[in-house]
């Protein structure tokens, strides 16, 4: 029997990736290793989401499919990884002078100046990775359509889902893991969007031979999955000269997406940005300590919610909470990715239509850390929904318009 080698995993950063900050907020380059289990999270993320329309609800299921690939540990038992990884030291800098709409997509958490700046790996940098499959075929085609979904829509580090750390191959010629024939390495070759239904029956067919049960969904998913009905998937062209100019187009279109203008707007500041309608409608009534009844929509992208400037001189939380008094995340249903095909930018946006906050999770809004908490209506599925279905109409009319710097 061969005993597994490690090969190369040549990968290359297209967008820029925030991994982590540096410790001393004077400090503004140096090295890190590079964290190997961010991107073991981030595989598993995908792999979860192709095996989601195999799998069904089964939640366990799910869970020992994860195992059967990347292992897992626990009082009760102990399942071995099949795939190992490994990664050696990157170098990493400061993303200097982003503009506005760079800026907006890296958001708070990487713009905020009283904290050390965030590690940034830059783009077109090489990740020296290697990959062992200590399991067979099967277990390669599983890991190969993982990395083929995570190329096509996601990404590594903080704000993946807004652009940042998508990644390409750089070589497939080095990347010779022994798979079955029904993974096709032009897959990750091509990078379109347009394989995903056969990487998803790729998955299928693998699961089924390792023996796992079948189900379906009754309803909408309860997690990100690629189940019918259940994603939504588009990909536009950007007028961009480089990789950050196209971000600055991504940027500037989801903060006029989530900022619409109101007929017959106009700012005082040319730098203001107009009120969202959950602004209008909850968050300042309860600032004002007006009633307010409207559900609250902004949430629809993800929470939680904290609301400054424009007259508020302490800020005001909207987040999700549960029935023990402690606040939550909502990750956001919608990824975009921008990425270079041959010289050409696109900006790839993919949406998730799975249950937006399990029953028994409530929203609150808080003025500071704690100040005069009270509830908040959630949306219903549907409206959140329409919520996100709206980003798709939105770059679609932005594709028609002239100068807007997207096509279709």
């Amino acid at each position: 029997m061969t005993r597994p080698i490690w090969h190369p995993l040549p990968l290359r950063t297209v967008t820029p990736a925030f991994l982590g900050r540096f410790e001393d907020i004077s400090t503004r380059s140096g090295e890190i290793t590079f964290p190997i289990p961010s991107l073991r999270g981030v595989l598993a993320y995908w792999l979860r989401a192709l095996a989601g329309p195999y799998v069904g609800p089964d939640i366990d299921e799910l869970i020992r499919v994860e195992s059967e690939l990347f292992g897992a540990a626990s009082n009760d038992t102990t399942v071995p990884s099949r795939i190992l990884l490994r990664g050696a030291r990157v170098q990493v800098g400061e993303l200097t002078k982003p503009q506005d709409g760079v800026r907006y997509l890296m958001g708070p958490g990487l713009t905020d100046r009283k904290s050390p700046p965030a590690r940034c790996v830059a783009p077109r940098t090489i990740l020296d990775v290697r990959v062992k499959n200590l399991g067979g075929p099967l277990h390669a085609d599983l890991f190969l359509s993982a990395l083929w979904a995570l190329r096509a829509f996601g990404g590594i580090g903080a704000r993946t889902r807004r652009g940042f750390g998508t990644l390409a191959l750089e070589s497939l010629e080095k990347l010779d893991l022994e798979h079955s024939p029904r993974f096709h390495r032009e897959w990750l070759a091509d990078d379109r969007i347009g394989d995903l239904d056969a990487v998803i029956e790729c998955v299928r067919a693998t699961l089924s031979d390792l023996g796992f049960r079948e189900a379906s969904f009754d309803g909408s998913p309860t997690y990100p999955c690629f189940a019918p009905q259940a994603f939504e998937s588009e990909e536009h062209t950007l007028d961009a000269r480089n990789i950050l100019s196209a971000l600055e187009i991504a940027g500037r279109e989801l903060k006029d997406f989530r900022h619409p203008k109101p007929d017959g707007w106009a700012p005082a500041d040319p730098r203001q940005l107009p009120n969202t309608v959950s602004f209008r409608e909850v968050v300042k009534p309860f600032k004002e300590r007006r009633p307010y009844e409207a559900a609250f929509i902004d949430g629809a992208l993800g929470l939680p919610i904290v609301y400054s400037g424009k007259g508020i001189t302490t800020p005001i939380t909207v987040e999700p909470v549960a029935d023990n008094g402690s606040a939550g995340r909502r990750a956001s249903p919608l990824w975009l990715r921008v990425t270079d095909i041959d010289n050409r930018f696109k900006l790839r946006s993919l949406a998730f239509y799975s249950e937006w906050l399990p029953d028994g999770i409530n929203l609150r809004i808080k003025k500071g850390k704690s100040g005069h908490p009270k509830t908040v209506e959630r949306p219903s599925l549907d409206a959140v929904r329409s919520r996100v279905e709206s980003w798709f109409t939105h770059l679609d009319t932005a594709a028609q318009t002239p100068g807007s710097g997207i096509h279709p």
